[in-house]
Protein backbone atom coordinates (compact mmCIF):
# COMPACT_ATOMS: atom_id res chain seq x y z
CA UNK A 1 0.00 0.00 0.00
CA UNK A 2 2.29 2.80 -1.24
CA UNK A 3 -0.15 5.57 -0.26
CA UNK A 4 -0.20 4.35 3.36
CA UNK A 5 3.59 4.18 3.42
CA UNK A 6 3.84 7.74 2.13
CA UNK A 7 1.24 8.97 4.57
CA UNK A 8 3.06 7.53 7.59
CA UNK A 9 6.65 8.19 6.45
CA UNK A 10 8.86 10.34 8.68
CA UNK A 11 10.50 13.47 7.36
CA UNK A 12 12.55 15.98 9.38
CA UNK A 13 9.52 18.28 9.47
CA UNK A 14 7.17 15.55 10.71
CA UNK A 15 9.72 14.38 13.27
CA UNK A 16 10.01 17.94 14.59
CA UNK A 17 6.23 18.13 15.01
CA UNK A 18 6.14 14.84 16.92
CA UNK A 19 8.94 15.97 19.26
CA UNK A 20 6.97 18.97 20.50
CA UNK A 21 5.34 19.43 23.90
CA UNK A 22 3.32 16.48 25.21
CA UNK A 23 0.87 16.78 28.07
CA UNK A 24 1.55 13.49 29.81
CA UNK A 25 -1.30 14.15 32.25
CA UNK A 26 -3.67 13.47 29.32
CA UNK A 27 -2.15 10.10 28.41
CA UNK A 28 -4.83 7.39 28.06
CA UNK A 29 -4.64 4.40 30.39
CA UNK A 30 -2.15 1.72 29.39
CA UNK A 31 -4.07 -1.38 30.44
CA UNK A 32 -7.56 -2.71 29.93
CA UNK A 33 -9.27 -3.92 33.11
CA UNK A 34 -12.36 -6.12 33.35
CA UNK A 35 -14.73 -5.80 36.37
CA UNK A 36 -13.40 -6.86 39.76
CA UNK A 37 -16.25 -9.33 40.33
CA UNK A 38 -14.89 -11.69 37.64
CA UNK A 39 -12.92 -14.76 38.70
CA UNK A 40 -9.15 -14.53 38.17
CA UNK A 41 -5.91 -16.46 38.53
CA UNK A 42 -3.20 -14.17 39.93
CA UNK A 43 0.16 -14.70 38.25
CA UNK A 44 2.29 -17.31 39.96
CA UNK A 45 -0.56 -19.24 41.58
CA UNK A 46 -0.99 -21.99 38.98
CA UNK A 47 2.04 -23.60 37.24
CA UNK A 48 -0.18 -24.75 34.35
CA UNK A 49 -0.49 -21.08 33.31
CA UNK A 50 3.23 -20.39 33.05
CA UNK A 51 3.15 -20.11 29.24
CA UNK A 52 0.46 -17.44 29.45
CA UNK A 53 2.29 -15.51 32.15
CA UNK A 54 5.55 -15.54 30.17
CA UNK A 55 3.70 -14.14 27.16
CA UNK A 56 2.95 -10.75 28.73
CA UNK A 57 4.09 -9.42 32.09
CA UNK A 58 5.56 -6.34 33.74
CA UNK A 59 9.32 -6.53 34.29
CA UNK A 60 9.71 -3.31 36.29
CA UNK A 61 7.67 -0.45 37.72
CA UNK A 62 8.60 3.14 38.46
CA UNK A 63 7.04 6.56 38.97
CA UNK A 64 8.18 9.28 36.57
CA UNK A 65 6.72 12.76 36.76
CA UNK A 66 4.10 11.55 39.20
CA UNK A 67 2.79 8.91 36.78
CA UNK A 68 3.33 5.14 36.89
CA UNK A 69 5.86 3.88 34.36
CA UNK A 70 5.82 0.22 33.36
CA UNK A 71 8.26 -1.89 31.41
CA UNK A 72 6.96 -5.13 29.93
CA UNK A 73 8.65 -8.16 28.43
CA UNK A 74 7.34 -6.87 25.09
CA UNK A 75 8.91 -3.56 23.96
CA UNK A 76 6.71 -0.72 22.81
CA UNK A 77 7.33 2.51 20.92
CA UNK A 78 7.24 5.34 23.43
CA UNK A 79 6.41 2.81 26.18
CA UNK A 80 2.73 3.28 25.25
CA UNK A 81 1.77 -0.43 24.98
CA UNK A 82 -1.19 -0.35 22.56
CA UNK A 83 -1.54 -4.16 22.77
CA UNK A 84 -3.89 -6.47 24.68
CA UNK A 85 -3.73 -10.26 24.96
CA UNK A 86 -6.48 -12.83 25.44
CA UNK A 87 -6.39 -16.62 25.67
CA UNK A 88 -8.96 -19.38 25.43
CA UNK A 89 -7.92 -22.32 27.60
CA UNK A 90 -9.48 -25.75 27.19
CA UNK A 91 -8.50 -29.13 28.61
CA UNK A 92 -5.63 -27.86 30.77
CA UNK A 93 -5.57 -29.71 34.09
CA UNK A 94 -6.34 -27.52 37.07
CA UNK A 95 -7.62 -24.58 34.99
CA UNK A 96 -11.25 -23.66 34.35
CA UNK A 97 -11.95 -23.89 30.63
CA UNK A 98 -12.83 -20.44 29.37
CA UNK A 99 -11.81 -17.24 27.64
CA UNK A 100 -9.46 -15.03 29.65
CA UNK A 101 -8.00 -11.55 29.45
CA UNK A 102 -4.29 -11.41 30.28
CA UNK A 103 -4.27 -8.36 32.55
CA UNK A 104 -0.58 -7.49 32.74
CA UNK A 105 -1.27 -4.38 34.83
CA UNK A 106 -2.99 -6.41 37.57
CA UNK A 107 -0.81 -9.49 36.94
CA UNK A 108 -3.75 -11.84 36.59
CA UNK A 109 -5.75 -13.93 34.12
CA UNK A 110 -9.33 -12.72 34.25
CA UNK A 111 -12.07 -15.17 33.27
CA UNK A 112 -14.47 -13.42 30.90
CA UNK A 113 -16.59 -16.49 30.06
CA UNK A 114 -16.52 -20.19 30.84
CA UNK A 115 -16.82 -22.63 27.93
CA UNK A 116 -17.86 -26.25 27.57
CA UNK A 117 -19.22 -27.46 24.23
CA UNK A 118 -18.87 -23.97 22.81
CA UNK A 119 -15.86 -21.71 22.31
CA UNK A 120 -14.10 -19.22 20.10
CA UNK A 121 -12.96 -21.94 17.64
CA UNK A 122 -15.62 -21.29 14.97
CA UNK A 123 -14.55 -17.63 14.84
CA UNK A 124 -10.93 -18.60 14.12
CA UNK A 125 -11.60 -21.21 11.46
CA UNK A 126 -11.69 -24.37 13.60
CA UNK A 127 -14.56 -26.88 13.51
CA UNK A 128 -13.29 -29.03 16.39
CA UNK A 129 -12.57 -28.14 20.01
CA UNK A 130 -8.98 -27.04 20.49
CA UNK A 131 -7.21 -28.67 23.43
CA UNK A 132 -4.75 -26.19 24.85
CA UNK A 133 -4.52 -22.44 24.38
CA UNK A 134 -5.76 -20.08 21.67
CA UNK A 135 -4.12 -16.65 21.99
CA UNK A 136 -5.70 -13.52 20.50
CA UNK A 137 -3.52 -10.42 20.08
CA UNK A 138 -5.39 -7.12 19.75
CA UNK A 139 -4.35 -3.49 19.39
CA UNK A 140 -5.82 -0.34 20.91
CA UNK A 141 -4.60 2.32 18.46
CA UNK A 142 -5.51 5.41 20.48
CA UNK A 143 -2.82 4.63 23.08
CA UNK A 144 -0.23 5.20 20.38
CA UNK A 145 -2.12 7.68 18.21
CA UNK A 146 -2.33 10.00 21.24
CA UNK A 147 1.41 10.67 20.87
CA UNK A 148 2.42 9.65 17.35
CA UNK A 149 -0.55 10.56 15.16
CA UNK A 150 -0.62 8.74 11.81
CA UNK A 151 2.75 7.07 12.44
CA UNK A 152 0.98 5.14 15.21
CA UNK A 153 -0.34 2.65 12.67
CA UNK A 154 3.19 1.34 12.13
CA UNK A 155 4.00 1.22 15.82
CA UNK A 156 0.79 -0.63 16.66
CA UNK A 157 1.67 -3.42 14.24
CA UNK A 158 5.35 -3.57 15.22
CA UNK A 159 4.25 -3.88 18.86
CA UNK A 160 1.73 -6.56 17.85
CA UNK A 161 4.56 -8.42 16.12
CA UNK A 162 6.60 -8.33 19.32
CA UNK A 163 3.61 -9.73 21.21
CA UNK A 164 3.29 -12.52 18.63
CA UNK A 165 6.98 -13.24 19.11
CA UNK A 166 6.57 -13.22 22.88
CA UNK A 167 3.76 -15.81 22.76
CA UNK A 168 5.81 -18.00 20.42
CA UNK A 169 8.86 -17.67 22.68
CA UNK A 170 6.85 -18.55 25.79
CA UNK A 171 5.53 -21.65 24.04
CA UNK A 172 9.04 -22.62 22.92
CA UNK A 173 10.36 -22.21 26.48
CA UNK A 174 7.74 -24.75 27.54
CA UNK A 175 8.69 -27.18 24.78
CA UNK A 176 5.72 -26.39 22.54
CA UNK A 177 5.15 -24.78 19.16
CA UNK A 178 2.89 -21.83 18.40
CA UNK A 179 0.93 -22.01 15.15
CA UNK A 180 -0.54 -18.98 13.39
CA UNK A 181 -4.24 -19.30 12.47
CA UNK A 182 -5.59 -17.25 9.57
CA UNK A 183 -8.09 -17.29 6.73
CA UNK A 184 -11.14 -16.24 8.74
CA UNK A 185 -13.21 -13.06 9.13
CA UNK A 186 -11.50 -10.63 11.49
CA UNK A 187 -14.65 -8.54 11.84
CA UNK A 188 -16.61 -11.52 13.12
CA UNK A 189 -13.84 -12.29 15.63
CA UNK A 190 -13.81 -8.66 16.83
CA UNK A 191 -17.57 -8.72 17.30
CA UNK A 192 -17.57 -12.01 19.20
CA UNK A 193 -14.76 -10.81 21.49
CA UNK A 194 -16.82 -7.75 22.42
CA UNK A 195 -14.29 -5.32 20.99
CA UNK A 196 -15.53 -1.80 20.43
CA UNK A 197 -14.41 0.51 17.63
CA UNK A 198 -11.34 1.23 19.76
CA UNK A 199 -9.85 -2.29 19.68
CA UNK A 200 -9.02 -4.69 16.83
CA UNK A 201 -7.77 -8.26 16.59
CA UNK A 202 -4.34 -8.58 14.94
CA UNK A 203 -3.35 -12.23 15.23
CA UNK A 204 -4.38 -15.64 16.58
CA UNK A 205 -1.88 -18.25 17.77
CA UNK A 206 -2.63 -21.84 18.76
CA UNK A 207 -0.57 -23.74 21.35
CA UNK A 208 -1.83 -27.29 21.77
CA UNK A 209 -3.68 -29.62 19.41
CA UNK A 210 -7.02 -30.03 17.70
CA UNK A 211 -9.40 -32.41 19.40
CA UNK A 212 -11.85 -34.77 17.76
CA UNK A 213 -15.10 -33.43 19.19
CA UNK A 214 -17.09 -30.78 17.37
CA UNK A 215 -17.49 -27.32 18.85
CA UNK A 216 -20.50 -25.02 19.00
CA UNK A 217 -20.41 -21.29 18.37
CA UNK A 218 -20.81 -19.15 21.46
CA UNK A 219 -24.17 -17.47 21.88
CA UNK A 220 -23.95 -13.72 21.96
CA UNK A 221 -20.70 -11.83 22.48
CA UNK A 222 -18.28 -11.35 25.34
CA UNK A 223 -18.88 -8.37 27.60
CA UNK A 224 -17.72 -5.07 26.16
CA UNK A 225 -15.21 -3.15 28.26
CA UNK A 226 -13.52 0.07 27.16
CA UNK A 227 -9.78 -0.51 26.62
CA UNK A 228 -8.84 3.04 27.73
CA UNK A 229 -10.23 5.51 30.26
CA UNK A 230 -11.07 7.90 27.42
CA UNK A 231 -10.74 8.10 23.63
CA UNK A 232 -10.31 11.19 21.47
CA UNK A 233 -9.26 9.62 18.18
CA UNK A 234 -9.72 11.43 14.89
CA UNK A 235 -10.99 8.16 13.46
CA UNK A 236 -8.48 7.77 10.64
CA UNK A 237 -6.10 5.33 12.38
CA UNK A 238 -8.89 2.98 13.58
CA UNK A 239 -10.39 3.02 10.08
CA UNK A 240 -7.06 2.11 8.49
CA UNK A 241 -6.46 -0.65 11.03
CA UNK A 242 -9.95 -2.03 10.47
CA UNK A 243 -9.06 -2.40 6.77
CA UNK A 244 -5.86 -4.37 7.46
CA UNK A 245 -5.61 -8.15 7.63
CA UNK A 246 -4.77 -10.57 10.41
CA UNK A 247 -1.23 -11.91 10.67
CA UNK A 248 -0.56 -14.81 8.30
CA UNK A 249 3.22 -15.22 8.12
CA UNK A 250 5.00 -18.40 9.18
CA UNK A 251 6.67 -18.33 12.59
CA UNK A 252 10.29 -19.04 13.33
CA UNK A 253 11.16 -20.13 16.84
CA UNK A 254 12.83 -23.01 18.64
CA UNK A 255 16.32 -21.66 19.37
CA UNK A 256 17.97 -23.15 22.50
CA UNK A 257 19.06 -19.59 23.42
CA UNK A 258 15.44 -18.61 24.03
CA UNK A 259 14.47 -19.73 27.52
CA UNK A 260 12.73 -18.28 30.55
CA UNK A 261 15.87 -16.43 31.63
CA UNK A 262 16.14 -14.65 28.27
CA UNK A 263 12.41 -13.87 28.28
CA UNK A 264 12.47 -12.41 31.79
CA UNK A 265 15.74 -10.52 31.26
CA UNK A 266 14.87 -8.82 27.97
CA UNK A 267 15.56 -5.07 28.01
CA UNK A 268 16.22 -2.55 25.27
CA UNK A 269 19.81 -1.31 25.28
CA UNK A 270 20.31 2.44 25.04
CA UNK A 271 24.05 2.59 25.75
CA UNK A 272 26.56 0.63 23.68
CA UNK A 273 30.26 0.42 24.54
CA UNK A 274 31.67 0.97 21.04
CA UNK A 275 33.35 -2.46 21.13
CA UNK A 276 33.17 -5.10 18.40
CA UNK A 277 30.91 -8.09 18.89
CA UNK A 278 32.81 -11.31 19.56
CA UNK A 279 33.06 -13.29 16.34
CA UNK A 280 30.69 -16.04 17.52
CA UNK A 281 27.66 -13.80 18.18
CA UNK A 282 28.48 -11.68 15.11
CA UNK A 283 28.48 -14.67 12.75
CA UNK A 284 25.34 -16.04 14.43
CA UNK A 285 23.41 -12.82 13.82
CA UNK A 286 24.64 -12.46 10.27
CA UNK A 287 23.42 -15.99 9.56
CA UNK A 288 20.01 -15.29 11.12
CA UNK A 289 19.65 -12.11 9.09
CA UNK A 290 20.54 -13.85 5.82
CA UNK A 291 17.74 -16.35 6.51
CA UNK A 292 15.10 -13.78 7.47
CA UNK A 293 11.59 -15.16 6.89
CA UNK A 294 9.45 -13.89 4.03
CA UNK A 295 8.51 -11.21 3.26
CA UNK A 296 11.51 -9.66 5.04
CA UNK A 297 14.83 -8.66 3.51
CA UNK A 298 17.59 -7.53 5.88
CA UNK A 299 20.23 -4.91 5.07
CA UNK A 300 22.99 -4.69 7.66
CA UNK A 301 25.32 -1.78 8.33
CA UNK A 302 28.38 -3.23 10.07
CA UNK A 303 30.07 -0.58 12.18
CA UNK A 304 32.68 -2.67 13.94
CA UNK A 305 33.62 -6.34 13.72
CA UNK A 306 36.64 -8.46 14.57
CA UNK A 307 36.58 -10.22 11.20
CA UNK A 308 34.29 -8.39 8.74
CA UNK A 309 34.88 -5.10 6.96
CA UNK A 310 32.74 -2.14 7.99
CA UNK A 311 30.11 -1.28 5.43
CA UNK A 312 26.65 -2.06 4.08
CA UNK A 313 25.73 -5.72 3.57
CA UNK A 314 22.78 -7.23 1.72
CA UNK A 315 22.16 -10.97 1.87
CA UNK A 316 25.44 -11.33 3.73
CA UNK A 317 27.41 -9.74 0.88
CA UNK A 318 29.34 -6.49 1.26
CA UNK A 319 27.88 -4.03 -1.24
CA UNK A 320 29.50 -0.81 -0.02
CA UNK A 321 32.56 -0.61 2.21
CA UNK A 322 33.09 2.17 4.71
CA UNK A 323 32.31 3.37 8.22
CA UNK A 324 28.81 4.86 8.20
CA UNK A 325 28.21 5.52 11.89
CA UNK A 326 27.43 9.22 11.46
CA UNK A 327 25.20 8.56 8.46
CA UNK A 328 23.13 5.80 10.05
CA UNK A 329 22.72 7.76 13.28
CA UNK A 330 21.42 10.78 11.35
CA UNK A 331 19.01 8.60 9.34
CA UNK A 332 17.57 7.21 12.59
CA UNK A 333 16.36 10.68 13.59
CA UNK A 334 19.74 11.55 15.13
CA UNK A 335 19.73 8.80 17.76
CA UNK A 336 23.41 9.12 18.54
CA UNK A 337 23.73 6.12 20.83
CA UNK A 338 23.48 3.96 17.68
CA UNK A 339 26.97 5.10 16.63
CA UNK A 340 28.47 2.91 19.37
CA UNK A 341 26.63 -0.27 18.29
CA UNK A 342 28.42 -3.03 16.39
CA UNK A 343 25.80 -3.50 13.68
CA UNK A 344 22.52 -1.93 12.57
CA UNK A 345 20.00 -4.01 10.65
CA UNK A 346 17.25 -2.53 8.51
CA UNK A 347 14.29 -4.80 7.73
CA UNK A 348 12.60 -4.08 4.40
CA UNK A 349 9.91 -5.68 2.28
CA UNK A 350 8.52 -5.41 -1.24
CA UNK A 351 5.07 -5.15 0.37
CA UNK A 352 3.80 -2.80 3.06
CA UNK A 353 0.94 -3.43 5.42
CA UNK A 354 -0.06 -5.10 8.66
CA UNK A 355 1.38 -8.53 7.81
CA UNK A 356 4.83 -7.22 6.83
CA UNK A 357 5.02 -4.94 9.88
CA UNK A 358 3.99 -7.69 12.28
CA UNK A 359 6.48 -10.07 10.66
CA UNK A 360 9.21 -7.48 11.26
CA UNK A 361 8.17 -7.06 14.90
CA UNK A 362 8.01 -10.82 15.48
CA UNK A 363 11.40 -11.43 13.86
CA UNK A 364 12.83 -8.50 15.81
CA UNK A 365 11.56 -10.11 19.01
CA UNK A 366 13.34 -13.34 18.18
CA UNK A 367 16.56 -11.46 17.46
CA UNK A 368 16.19 -9.59 20.74
CA UNK A 369 15.82 -12.81 22.73
CA UNK A 370 18.71 -14.39 20.82
CA UNK A 371 20.83 -11.40 21.85
CA UNK A 372 19.69 -11.59 25.47
CA UNK A 373 20.55 -15.30 25.59
CA UNK A 374 24.09 -14.50 24.42
CA UNK A 375 24.70 -11.50 26.66
CA UNK A 376 24.52 -9.04 23.76
CA UNK A 377 22.79 -5.63 23.80
CA UNK A 378 19.87 -5.09 21.42
CA UNK A 379 17.25 -2.46 20.70
CA UNK A 380 14.48 -2.02 18.14
CA UNK A 381 14.02 1.37 16.47
CA UNK A 382 10.83 2.44 14.72
CA UNK A 383 11.79 6.08 14.08
CA UNK A 384 13.73 6.74 10.86
CA UNK A 385 13.59 8.95 7.81
CA UNK A 386 11.97 6.47 5.44
CA UNK A 387 12.88 7.89 2.04
CA UNK A 388 16.38 8.98 3.02
CA UNK A 389 17.08 5.50 4.44
CA UNK A 390 15.81 3.90 1.23
CA UNK A 391 18.20 6.04 -0.80
CA UNK A 392 21.10 5.26 1.53
CA UNK A 393 20.51 1.51 1.15
CA UNK A 394 19.85 1.78 -2.58
CA UNK A 395 16.54 -0.06 -2.33
CA UNK A 396 12.96 0.57 -3.44
CA UNK A 397 11.65 -1.81 -0.77
CA UNK A 398 9.62 -0.34 2.06
CA UNK A 399 11.46 0.28 5.33
CA UNK A 400 9.75 -1.57 8.18
CA UNK A 401 11.99 -1.72 11.26
CA UNK A 402 15.55 -1.12 12.41
CA UNK A 403 17.52 -3.06 15.03
CA UNK A 404 20.84 -2.16 16.66
CA UNK A 405 23.09 -4.84 18.15
CA UNK A 406 26.26 -4.37 20.15
CA UNK A 407 28.17 -4.78 23.38
CA UNK A 408 26.22 -2.97 26.06
CA UNK A 409 28.02 -0.41 28.18
CA UNK A 410 28.03 -1.54 31.79
CA UNK A 411 29.65 1.34 33.66
CA UNK A 412 27.34 4.32 34.19
CA UNK A 413 24.76 2.94 31.76
CA UNK A 414 21.02 2.66 32.02
CA UNK A 415 18.54 0.48 30.20
CA UNK A 416 15.44 2.05 28.78
CA UNK A 417 12.38 0.60 27.15
CA UNK A 418 11.83 1.70 23.57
Amino acid sequence: MPELYQKTALTPMRAARLSGYIDWASQPSLFKHYPEFLFRYPFGTNPALRTVELSRFITSRAVIGGKPYFRLNTPSAGNLHPIELYVQIRGVKGVLSGIYHVDAGEEALVLIREIERDGIEPEVGLSERFEGMLFIVSCVPFRSEWKYGERALRYCYLDAGHQIGAVAAAAAAGGQDATILSGFDANCLNAKMGFSEQEFGCAVLAVGERGKRSVEAMKGTLMQVAPTDYCDTKGEIPRQIAEQELFESTQFFGSPAIDEKAISGRRSARHFSGASLPNGPFEHFMHLLEDAPEPLVCHTVVLRSETAAAGVYAGGVLVREGLYDDEISALLVDQRFVKEAAMVTVMTSASFGSDALMAAGAFGHRLHLEAEGRGVGFTGIGAFYDHKLQRFLGTEDYILYVCAVGVEKKQGSSRHEC
